[in-house]
């Protein structure tokens, strides 16, 4: 029974710490770095575009779902995404602040630097995760 019981024990804690080390890889450890799910792009925007829900930009493995479209003029190629619709046509608060983060960049030439989704099955079109100005 001794033998079982710390069997279960030791199971516990390694599903215990394999799920903690989950948690904290996701994580940032610094305010500077993104996640582990994240692609850094830099440069001031030079195009800001904005469009009615339900109109897809795109075609293929390239096609986006969204109202917010932006390119930098680092990356004239690629296009950022940002949905602001959802449940209810309620628009997500940190999805229309970046938004309105990335507004005001093109509006002043300020440069950005966006933290992307890593996508194997896109090229040139990627959904924007976080904004920060520079």
């Amino acid at each position: 029974m001794d033998i079982l019981l710390r069997s279960v024990m030791g199971l516990v804690v390694s599903m215990g710490l394999l799920f903690a080390g989950t948690v904290v890889a996701d994580s940032p450890v610094v305010i500077s770095k993104p996640d582990s799910h994240s692609v850094e792009a830099k440069g001031k925007v030079n195009l800001y575009r904005v469009q009615v829900e339900g109109m897809d930009f795109g075609a293929g493995k390239n096609k986006a779902h969204a109202e917010v479209f932006v390119s930098l003029d680092s990356h004239p190629d690629i296009i950022y995404t940002l949905a602001l619709h959802g449940t209810n046509n309620m628009a997500s608060a940190v999805n229309k602040e970046m938004a309105e983060t990335l507004r005001t960049a093109y509006v002043s030439k300020s440069p950005v630097t966006l933290y992307r989704q890593i996508s194997m099955n896109q090229d040139n079109n990627y959904k924007i995760l976080m904004v920060q100005l520079d």
